[in-house]
């Protein structure tokens, strides 16, 4: 295993993980510490288990997972976990030191993709390298610090009161608790980017931006810190194709994801009205990379011929053709569901979305769920996909928060 630098260890150690703020199931009661699963264990093995499948189906197939930025090195929620579970220190020597790169997980997977490097309230403002290098400097005087016996958390966190008057007091502690929360997100994002680019990793951002203005930033922030971005002032993820022309538009013919220089990740097709007219307006691209959900409107499969015909760019040369795979959550639109489901039937349907209507929480720890995922993998790799997005990666916070270990 890869180890980070001692005082990014230590700050990973320290730090809190932000929660998915998604409610809890309905009388919910948490078990003890000693009996909660290492949930990002759990995700990490599911994807290394479908991604190992995936290449061994097509040696070149490509992986990227979008999101977990947690399951790429051991961060502070594992360390605690290894302490419920052996808080004797029995199995001390067996643990892996804080700040380790999970080897295994990092070695099957082509890229990460993070949601909002540019447009966002996470956004560093900027350029990337010199936020990892600012990262790094304070994780050191963090630790030279604690080596004297002098505790600063590695967020900053200004301490009350601020006013006599309550509504400005509670203000405050408002803005104080958004500024937390976003150095602590930035912190995580870093930790993942740098160990992802050590690793030779590329580096992709989804970015819904407000203006296109905006968006054109986005690019320009991009092209100078080596991320492939898609910037749209649409939202990105509804399935409506841009109204501009790629940045970087080629006509070189595409075989990996190294010579990748446009990507474009429509996760659904709400918007168009047949299996046909989607695949046809995505032959008139020209992204390197077009990735797609395998079923138009969740129960109208992408044929193989769909597929051949979407491998092209409007100019005639090759491209990359991924497939979404959503890991922690569904719907009740998929074609694979079944007359009398819901949350808790059948087990692996652990909880209602209630952000989404009709969007359940699963649980990867579940067999039938993975047997379920792997169905769909093979269906992917079937159909002559060259590779798999892993989406809806973060739900192991959600859990995290179910079953607090103290």
């Amino acid at each position: 295993m890869t180890r980070l630098s001692a005082p990014l260890a230590l700050a990973l150690l320290l730090t809190a993980t932000q929660a998915m703020a998604m409610d809890k199931p309905r009388d919910w009661i948490p078990p003890p510490a000693s009996a909660v699963p290492n949930h990002r264990e759990v995700w990490r093995d599911v994807i290394i288990e479908i991604a190992s499948y995936a290449k061994a189906r097509k040696k070149e197939a490509v992986i990227l997972v979008k999101g977990g930025v947690e399951l790429l090195v051991k961060g502070e929620r594992e360390a605690a976990w290894e302490e419920a579970q052996d808080p004797y220190g029995t199995n001390f020597e067996k643990r892996l030191p804080l700040g380790t790169v999970y080897r295994p997980y990092m070695k099957v997977i082509d890229g990460l993709v993070v949601d909002g490097l540019y447009c966002s309230t996470f956004a560093f403002g900027k350029p990337l390298a010199e936020a990892i290098k600012d990262r790094r400097e304070l994780d050191r005087v963090l630790a030279e610090e604690r080596a004297r016996g002098i505790q600063r958390p590695p967020v900053p966190q200004p301490l009350g009161p601020f006013s006599i008057d309550p509504k400005e007091e509670l203000r405050r502690a408002a803005e104080i608790k958004r500024e937390s929360e976003k150095i602590e997100r930035q912190r995580r994002m870093i930790y993942a980017i740098d160990a992802a680019r050590d690793a030779g990793r590329r580096l992709f951002s989804l970015e819904d931006c407000k203006t296109p203005k905006d968006a054109d930033a986005a690019m320009r922030a991009a092209d100078r810190d080596r991320v492939l971005t898609f910037a749209d002032a649409d939202n990105p993820t509804t399935g409506h194709l841009p109204k501009t022309r790629p940045n970087h538009e080629n006509a070189e013919p595409i075989r990996s994801v190294s010579a990748v220089r446009t990507w474009l990740p429509m996760l659904n097709a709400d918007s168009f009205a047949s299996r046909a007219e989607w695949v046809m307006a995505l032959q008139k691209t020209n992204y390197d990379i077009v990735v797609v959900d395998v079923a138009h409107r969740g129960w109208d499969g992408l044929t193989p011929a769909d597929i051949a015909k979407l491998k092209f760019k409007a100019l005639g040369s090759p491209r990359l053709v991924l497939a979404a795979l959503p890991l922690g959550k569904t719907q009740d639109s998929r074609w694979y569901w079944q007359k009398g489901w819901g949350a808790g039937s059948p087990p692996f349907l652990f909880a209602p979305d209630s952000d989404v209507p009709g969007q359940f929480i699963t649980d990867l720890a579940n067999p039938e769920w993975k047997a379920q995922l792997g169905k769909i993998a093979t269906g992917i790799m079937d159909a002559g996909f060259d590779g798999i997005v892993f989406t809806e990666t973060d739900t192991y916070l959600w859990f995290e928060e179910l079953m607090p270990l103290d």
